[in-house]
């Protein structure tokens, strides 16, 4: 997703559900976004006498300027995908999220403010998911096929959000098909990796987010990175996933007593 995005996980839950900034949980709770802190300009640092002053020409005689350039130049980028190759790659990712049934991992979150957290996830489609963050985070969250709830142990809470509102909606469907339900910015992919950009079709959750995927020697789910409407980006990087193994029928259901992480 203390909710951001409602393009997908405060990092998680930041990113999670919102339209815009301002969440409404079923019970009618409203969740305001703080405002990113200003940090005050630092003061200039001193320079050392000994030191060649900021602008001062390289006396060992190399150019470091056209040894940048060359990196620059050389440094591998993605390539826009358009017409049947993007539409051949949307097809490919749409399969790969149809073709998940359990799966589970670990995962790690950068929000816009450095901050990392991590811990477990688990999928179970169509509609279920549940992410277990590692402590000293006391949040869960957790998708029972009709709801998002994001739990808090410390606080006590539970809020609710239909799961059609969030951008798991995308993903966690019977039937993925990116094109149909989501309006797509972009997608770039070379060799080993594809990425696509998508927004919200009907304009009613502002923001953006960007899937990666690593294609070689199979197709898998890397990272995301959601952008708010304020511009805002959370990143989310998942690994060691591996196909889920059968959980007891309500572990994909919120409850109102909270378990230590697992």
């Amino acid at each position: 997703m203390r909710i951001t995005t409602a393009w997908l996980l405060l990092g998680l839950p930041a990113a999670l559900c919102l339209p815009a900034g301002t969440a409404l949980a079923q019970e009618g709770t409203t969740v305001q976004k703080t405002p990113p802190t200003v940090t005050a300009p630092q003061a200039e640092p001193a320079y050392d006498a000994a030191e060649p002053e900021p602008g001062e020409l390289n006396q060992g005689g190399g150019d470091e300027g056209a040894g940048w350039d060359a990196a620059v130049e050389t440094a591998p980028a993605a390539t826009p995908l358009i017409g049947e190759q993007q539409d051949a790659a949307v097809q490919r990712i749409n399969a790969y999220f149809n073709g998940i049934t359990n799966l589970q991992g670990n995962f790690e979150q950068i929000d816009s403010n450095n901050k990392h957290t991590g811990g477990r996830f688990y999928v179970q489609r169509p509609g279920k998911l549940r992410f277990d963050y590692a402590p000293p985070s006391t949040l869960r969250l957790v998708a029972d096929g009709h709801f998002l709830a994001i739990e808090d142990s410390s606080l006590k809470t539970i809020e609710k959000y239909p799961l059609e509102s969030t951008p798991f909606r995308l993903l966690l469907g019977d039937g993925v098909d990116l094109a149909r339900d989501a309006r797509i910015v972009g997608v770039e992919g070379d060799e080993d990796s594809l990425a696509v950009t998508l927004e919200d079709r009907g304009g009613q959750a502002a923001g953006q987010i960007k899937l990666y995927f690593d294609t070689q020697p199979e197709m898998k789910l890397r990272q995301w990175v959601i952008t708010d409407a304020q511009g805002l980006a959370t990143t989310v990087t998942i690994n060691d996933i591996v196909p889920g193994r059968k959980v007891a029928a309500d572990f994909f259901t919120s409850t109102t007593s909270f378990q230590p992480f697992r």
